[in-house]
């Protein structure tokens, strides 16, 4: 799950295909697609013909130049397979700057692999990928492959530009459907016009777009699906595994969900319906009941990493995840939900998009492809209570940055509806430090520091509870990067009687931090907060996107050496913008010097030609984070 959990990845077509026998000399390539380029899509065809629900055919032609070596991964062809999904063909050529063929591709090329490694469990799910190698650049790729889907309950989304590197000279999707089929259709950024087309037999839509130029990747760009151009197909009527359905909506899509994949999946064993009694047996509050058997699924199970179209959209039945003692973030779900069941307690299966950057359900346009995992939530009285099956560190009821913040679908007995996870705000995302240090003649410095991390400040840190004490070590010495750092003792609890906190706490040396020159002494105070500078551009094209807030306050008090005064000290530093807010203030407090720091970042989406006051307002703070206390011996 990124940082944190392992992702489950709804459904994945990875896509890098091309025309096989037609040449493609790279100095054909329009001047303005090169620049700022790794890659160029040259020619591109995706063409989706649903001819019956339960027989879709896709058929892929692509030509790919690659520029440079950062553009490699381009390159790759990876295609997933199940007994849903069979590959009718694979073909492909490499051809040299010139447009003569070097070499030809066929699925003997292929590296053919389980897609979910040690697990027999998923052993009918498989990839086949290809990556070019040892090539000279510039070179050009071109795939040609067809897969034919025993289902159309999930039909891939056509985003021709999927990356910034990327330049498009041309790309076509072309969807082909009965006369009769229901097909629901939303374009995202899409300026062009779809052409329209009918036969005898079919409704025909063609999407295309030519001389997209390969963009600037500027800092804090926003999420892709605010500029890329997207379009989204899904059927009415539908097949998936032997199981029809239909659906236009959130509330239908989610009733099938409920009724055809997951009810007959929570049936409990009476193994587990004799452990719930036991553990609950003496408690009478839900949220109470809800903890326990929380607490017991992070301490029974463990998670397998499973992308969440592999293996199907139905979860492991409860009763094989209590056999094996593991699941994906489907079965873990699941399973908490049967035991949930076991005392009366419901509970609602979601699909959410996670991912540090929130992504939402698209509330005008249901399919079941928008997510890549799933979370519970348990619904009582007074709450919401939102649970993380998939680890077993997660506090009870807390999210987190992987899925905190944004609309999911939830499938219930009553049918689909969409629900939003809980916010956590700037102020409760706080990261509280103090440190008592005593400042050496020589310019070294030790002491205690105890840092409280709270909200997504709390999730950042998780990761370090109950590792070894040596990579503990390693971790602090990347996250406090100072020269001769070193930890004497490294402590971390957690205290989550009022709300998630973590608190490190640590017996810190650092030899010669602050040098000496004759009878002086330089010290920057802020020792181990300081905010990196970012570019400034006058020029920006995008929106700037602050994805979360946070607040940091520091507070370090130095014992000063005897004789020593303070000869020079910044001054205190007040900035109050639209963005956030920072300050700074140092004194003495008898001979010891104290140091604040506060520091309030604000989300949002701000306007570009407003970059350049953000970029200022950054670097003023980085600016004060490397300011420098000068000390003199008195003689």
């Amino acid at each position: 799950m990124l940082n944190r959990y392992y992702a489950c990845i709804l459904f994945l077509f990875s896509v890098v295909q091309s025309i096989a026998q037609d040449r493609f000399p790279v100095d054909e390539i329009p001047q303005k697609l090169t620049e700022r380029a790794n890659a160029v899509v040259r020619d591109q065809q995706w063409t989706v013909n649903i001819r019956s629900s339960d027989d879709v055919i896709l058929h892929v032609k692509q030509v790919l130049t690659i520029l440079n070596r950062a553009g490699l991964e381009h390159a790759r062809l990876a295609i997933l397979y199940d007994k849903s999904t069979q590959i009718k063909s694979i073909s492909g050529i490499l051809q040299d700057h010139s447009g003569e063929v070097i070499k030809k591709i066929s699925v003997k090329d292929f590296i053919d692999e389980s897609a979910v490694s040690h697990f027999s469990l998923f052993e009918d799910n498989r990839v086949k990928h290809f990556l070019p190698n040892a090539m000279q650049y510039p070179f050009t790729v071109s795939y040609e492959y067809e897969l034919k889907l025993k289902q159309n309950l999930v039909i891939p989304d056509w985003v021709p530009k999927p990356s910034r590197d990327l330049s498009i000279e041309q790309s076509s999707y072309t969807l082909r459907c009965g006369l009769s089929d229901g097909i629901n259709i939303k374009e995202i950024n899409f300026e062009g016009q779809k052409l329209e087309e009918k036969n005898d037999k079919q409704r025909i839509y063609t999407w295309t777009v030519r001389g997209i130029p390969a963009s600037k990747n500027e800092p804090l760009s926003p999420p892709k699906e605010k500029y890329q151009i997207r379009v989204k197909v899904a059927a009415e009527q539908f097949y998936y595994y032997s199981k029809k359905g239909a659906y236009s909506n959130w509330e239908e899509l989610g009733g099938w969900v409920f009724t055809n994949l997951l009810a007959e999946r929570q049936k409990p064993t009476p193994q587990m319906v004799g452990k719930v009694h036991a553990l609950t047996m003496n408690i009478h509050d839900d949220i109470d009941k809800v903890r326990v058997l929380y607490r017991y699924l992070q301490e029974k199970m463990r998670y397998v990493s499973v992308q969440i179209g592999i293996g199907g959209f139905q979860p492991m039945a409860a009763s094989q995840v209590e056999q094996l003692g593991y699941g994906d973030c489907k079965a873990l779900v699941n399973y908490m939900q049967s035991l949930l069941s076991i005392v009366n307690i419901p509970s609602y299966y979601c699909v959410v998009n996670a991912g540090d950057i929130k992504r939402d359900m698209d509330e005008n346009f249901a399919s079941m492809d928008q997510g890549n995992h799933v979370i519970l939530a348990v619904p009582l009285k007074k709450d919401t209570i939102w649970l993380e099956c998939t680890s077993q560190k997660t506090p009870f009821g807390f999210l987190g940055s992987f899925t905190d913040d944004r609309i999911v679908f939830a499938c219930t007995e009553k049918g689909g509806k969409l629900m939003r996870t809980p916010k956590v705000s700037t102020e409760e995302s706080l990261q509280k430090r103090h440190g008592q240090f005593r400042l050496s003649e020589g310019g070294d410095i030790d002491g205690l520091l105890s840092t409280s991390f709270y909200g997504n400040q709390f999730d950042n840190q998780l990761a370090m509870l109950g590792l070894p004490l040596q990579e503990q070590d390693k971790r602090l010495k990347e996250l406090y990067a100072v020269d001769n750092i070193t930890f004497k003792d490294i402590n971390y609890k957690e205290d989550n009687r009022l709300s998630p906190q973590l608190i490190e706490q640590l017996s810190i040396v650092i030899q010669k931090y602050a040098p000496k020159s004759g009878t002086r002494i330089y010290l920057i105070p802020n020792v181990f907060n300081r905010k990196s500078s970012i570019p400034i551009t006058h020029e920006r094209k995008m929106p700037f996107f602050i994805n979360r807030g946070y607040r940091d306050v520091d507070s370090l008090v130095f014992a000063l050496p005897e004789s020593y005064v303070i000869d020079l000290k910044p001054a205190d530093v007040q900035l109050d913008t639209e963005f956030g807010s920072f300050s700074m203030k140092l004194y003495l407090k008898g001979n010891n010097l104290v140091f604040y720091r506060q520091l309030i970042l604000r989300e949002g989406l701000f306007a570009p030609e407003k970059y350049a006051t953000f970029a200022q307002f950054i670097n003023t703070i980085y600016q004060t984070d490397l300011s420098k206390v000068v000390f003199l011996r008195r003689l």
